[in-house]
């Protein structure tokens, strides 16, 4: 059964609108602070209060003490329901081998389905240094990591070598088991690289900036 949108109060009807139309823009649900910015309205409670409402009147669903987690419920939505993937607090020595272990787990964040399938292992990191600036990828992004993903030359990749974890773009190496690991500056005067000097952690298949 569709939701009643004419049971709406104008003030519900304006947030259902701001959602969708962030949903659109970017393919994700707005916090409640980013809906209060859309609609004008300074206080977290007054958002929050029309929300239930919604909620209540069966045109929204929420997931309790999840971030991001407003669903659209109607018949005709256009919008998919976002995949959640883990974002990480660090990467170390320690838990390089380990990192989705459940106290290196900051939080689930949604991210659109276009960008991401159920089923891959991924997780969110934030990107550890600037070595890869020119090419619009700068410290403290949020990145998307496949842990599963199949190489080619030119990819990024986060890696860890002598305990840093560092962003480059790979390519096979000319000598059988080296790689090189290219960056826009080579902060580290070395490229080329024996394959047991790196743990590859991952492959980036995307810089997020919604976060």
């Amino acid at each position: 059964m569709s939701p009643n949108f004419n049971t709406l109060t104008a003030k519900q009807k304006k947030v259902y609108s701001a959602i969708e139309t962030y949903m659109k823009q970017n393919s994700i649900p707005p916090t409640v602070r980013e809906i209060g910015e859309m609609i004008g309205e300074k206080t977290p409670g007054a958002v929050q209060g029309i929300l239930n409402r919604l909620e209540q009147k069966g045109v929204i669903k929420r997931e309790i003490g999840m971030a991001r987690s407003i669903k659209l419920l109607s018949d005709n939505t256009l919008y998919a329901n976002p995949v959640y993937i883990p974002e990480i607090k660090k990467i170390s020595k320690r838990n390089v081998n380990d990192l989705l272990n459940m106290y290196n787990i900051s939080k689930y964040q949604p991210v659109s389905p276009d960008l991401v399938s159920a089923d891959e292992n991924c997780f969110l990191a934030t990107c550890p240094d600037n070595s890869l600036m020119d090419s619009g990828i700068k410290y403290g992004d949020m990145l998307i990591i496949s842990m599963n993903s199949s190489l080619k030359d030119g990819d990024v990749i986060l890696v860890m070598y002598d305990g840093h974890v560092l962003l480059r773009r790979y390519y096979i190496g000319e000598q059988p088991g080296t790689l090189v690991l290219k960056a826009d500056s080579n902060l580290l005067n070395k490229e080329v690289f024996d394959s047991n000097e790196i743990v590859m952690i991952g492959k980036l298949t995307t810089k997020l900036t919604m976060f």
